[in-house]
């Protein structure tokens, strides 16, 4: 599924009230204060941080299309945390800091987008534009990720779809109790 901003605009309605309804029931829930939870949305139509993307090739569109509408997700207290890296740290990533390759198993060019608190990135395949891989802990070489003991897997068949996971993943944290 292609991601038109009127998606991404009711997807991130519904993040924002389900972020809100988390921290509040967090502490109750757990005994402590929740950490920084957030989703950022991008004010104005273009996104203004989507101009970083120019000149950086292999680049998806949903992607791009998403960098548009929102700024950042934060959420390090869903499971094991869920982050969606700003458009800065994205580029930067396309641009040699992040793995762009995978290999092993699997072998795709990739731009990484955000990571969990496990130490494992969630990259967007840039071969069909679609696939969202997680990468756990391996060695990177050159901007090449090299599979270890654990394999890479695919989490999402796009990146809807992964949003739709993050979406989840949120809602599944408000039922949470702490044990």
């Amino acid at each position: 599924m292609a991601i038109t901003s009127e998606w991404l605009d009711e997807w991130l309605k519904r993040m924002e009230a389900l972020t809100s309804a988390f921290i509040e029931g967090f502490q109750l829930a757990f005994g402590y204060p929740p950490g920084e939870n957030y989703v950022v949305s991008v004010s104005g139509a273009s996104g203004a941080g989507v101009k970083e993307f120019v000149g950086v090739g292999g680049v998806p569109e949903d992607l791009v299309a998403f960098y548009r509408r929102v700024g950042k997700v934060s959420l390090p207290d869903v499971g094991s945390g869920f982050f969606v890296h700003s458009v800065g740290q994205t580029v930067a990533g396309v641009c040699g800091d992040l793995p762009t390759r995978i290999v092993g198993a699997r072998e795709d060019s990739v731009v990484v987008f955000g990571s969990d608190g496990g130490g494992a990135f969630f990259a967007l395949s840039a071969t069909d534009g679609a696939t969202v891989y997680r990468l756990p802990p391996s060695g990177v070489e050159g901007g090449v990720y090299t599979e270890g003991a654990l394999p890479c897997e695919v989490v999402a068949s796009d990146l809807a779809g992964f949003l739709r996971l993050l979406e989840h993943e949120l809602k599944g944290g408000q039922g949470l109790r702490a044990s």
